[in-house]
């Protein structure tokens, strides 16, 4: 019995998560860390930590050095003491957004879909990438290269990912492009940093943007930004189809309804347009 209880306490005090099989045990010991910040306080010290955790201090010691790399960490430079990091607080505003963005999103989105007749797709950033939040497959349109919900989308070549990737921050801009690799799918896709940019630099002039054939030979697309409360854009909708049905007039009709679209989410979340 008295072992059994050792092992409670010990287990509670690094947050109650038991390890799992195959899992890495450094990751399960800074999760322990941080989960033992977040329920205890701050500034807390290594010696602290490594007793009430049931951890070498070294261990401690490295682990907090790691994670302060992320900005997961803090170190209190006058007392030597550890906190947690805005970095969280970021992640977590990230994700409560993202809940009530896709939540709020989906209604227009199934609209969309149906007015355009075309595959519509929801996009974030996240991860180093622009991430598919949510798409609405039309039956009308034949797509070979689908990015499934929670993926990926090519940055560079995609309407609704140049959307959102035009008004990020340089550096982010950067990375992004950088981790993309500028891969080239059809003779029409971009792969100099330079001409992205430039194609980036117009979408904003414009307030959309276009994918004409460079995922997908015959595919084309077009999408616009999406605002939050602030005023920043932190999301794009966009459509996809073939690009006999992004031509001309048609063209013109489906950048209004992708700008209606995302006008309804940015309102729908909160933004209010100063005009």
């Amino acid at each position: 019995m008295v072992r059994r209880s050792a092992i409670s306490r010990k287990r509670k005090a690094g947050g109650g998560a038991q390890a799992a099989p195959g899992s890495s045990k450094s990751l399960q010991k800074a999760l322990r860390i941080l989960f033992f910040l977040g329920q205890n306080g701050s500034d807390l010290g290594i010696t602290q930590l490594a007793t009430s955790l049931g951890l070498d201090k070294a261990t401690v010691h490295r682990l907090l050095n790691a994670m302060q790399k992320f900005d997961l960490i803090e170190k209190n430079s006058e007392s030597g003491r550890y906190r947690l990091g805005l970095k969280l607080h970021e992640l977590g505003v990230r994700a409560l957004e993202s809940r009530t963005l896709r939540n709020e999103a989906h209604r227009f989105l199934l609209d969309l879909a149906h007015e355009s007749h075309e595959t519509v797709s929801l996009a974030v950033a996240g991860n180093g990438g622009i991430i598919c939040l949510d798409r609405v497959d039309s039956p009308h349109t034949v797509i070979s290269v689908r990015t499934p919900v929670g993926a990926r989308f090519p940055a560079h070549c995609t309407a609704v990912a140049k959307a959102l990737l035009a008004y990020l921050p340089d550096e982010e801009i950067n990375s992004i492009l950088a981790a993309n690799r500028l891969a080239r799918f059809t003779r029409f896709t971009m792969t100099r940093a330079e001409d992205v940019k430039a194609n980036l630099r117009l979408t904003v002039q414009r307030g959309f943007a276009l994918d004409s054939q460079e995922l997908e030979q015959g595919l084309s697309g077009v999408a616009a930004p999406i605002r939050g409360l602030d005023g920043q854009v932190i999301a794009a909708v966009g459509m996809a189809g073939p690009t006999t049905r992004f031509r001309g007039g048609a063209l013109t009709e489906k950048i209004a309804l992708a700008k209606a679209a995302s006008a309804r989410i940015s309102a729908g979340i909160g933004y209010r347009s100063a005009i």
